[in-house]
C-alpha cells in the first residue's frame, strides 16, 4: 500500500514534466539554460526582431549573462509566425507538436504568435553563458526560421 501511495505523486510529476515543453532542459534548481520570462522592471535594453517569411532579422543576437531583454517582434511576412526561445531539442519537440496541431494555443514560456502586420514582445532573462536558440515552430517554417542568441560573460 505504501508503495502505491509513493507512485501516485511520481506519476503525476512525470505527466506534468512530459507536458512541459522545456522540461528536458530544466536542471535540479528548476532553471533552464535558456533562461526564463523576465519582468518589465528589469529590462536592460530592447532588441527589435523582424519576422519575414522564412527568416528572422537579425538571426544572431548577443546578450550578457544576467541581462533581461525586451524583444520587440514585428511580423512583416505574409503568414502567421511564432518566435519561441529555448534549447534546440525543446524547440524541435514544439515544432513536432505544431505539425500535429498547428492551431494549438502557444502555451510555452517564451513564445509569441503574430499575424501579418502584428507587433508583440517577449521579455526574457538570460541566466547562463552559452548558446540559446529561437525559431518559428509552425509547420513548414521551423527549418528556415531559426536564430541564435549568444549569452556572453558579464
Amino acid at each position: 500500500m505504501t508503495q502505491f501511495i509513493k507512485i501516485i505523486p511520481l506519476a503525476a510529476l512525470s505527466m506534468l514534466l512530459s507536458t512541459t515543453s522545456m522540461a528536458s532542459s530544466i536542471d535540479a534548481n528548476n532553471r533552464s539554460p535558456a533562461g526564463h520570462l523576465g519582468a518589465a522592471t528589469d529590462v536592460a535594453r530592447d532588441i527589435k526582431v523582424t519576422q519575414v517569411d522564412n527568416m528572422f532579422l537579425p538571426n544572431e543576437i548577443r546578450v550578457t549573462e544576467g541581462e533581461t531583454i525586451r524583444f520587440i517582434v514585428i511580423n512583416k511576412g505574409d503568414h502567421q509566425h511564432e518566435m519561441l526561445i529555448g534549447m534546440m531539442d525543446d524547440l524541435r519537440k514544439v515544432a513536432k507538436q505544431r505539425r500535429k496541431n498547428p492551431d494549438e494555443n502557444s502555451a510555452e514560456s517564451g513564445v509569441i504568435r503574430l499575424h501579418p502586420g502584428e507587433k508583440g514582445e517577449i521579455i526574457w532573462t538570460f541566466d547562463q553563458i552559452g548558446e540559446i536558440d529561437f525559431a518559428c515552430p509552425l509547420p513548414g517554417h521551423f527549418k528556415a526560421m531559426r536564430g541564435k542568441i549568444y549569452v556572453e560573460k558579464k
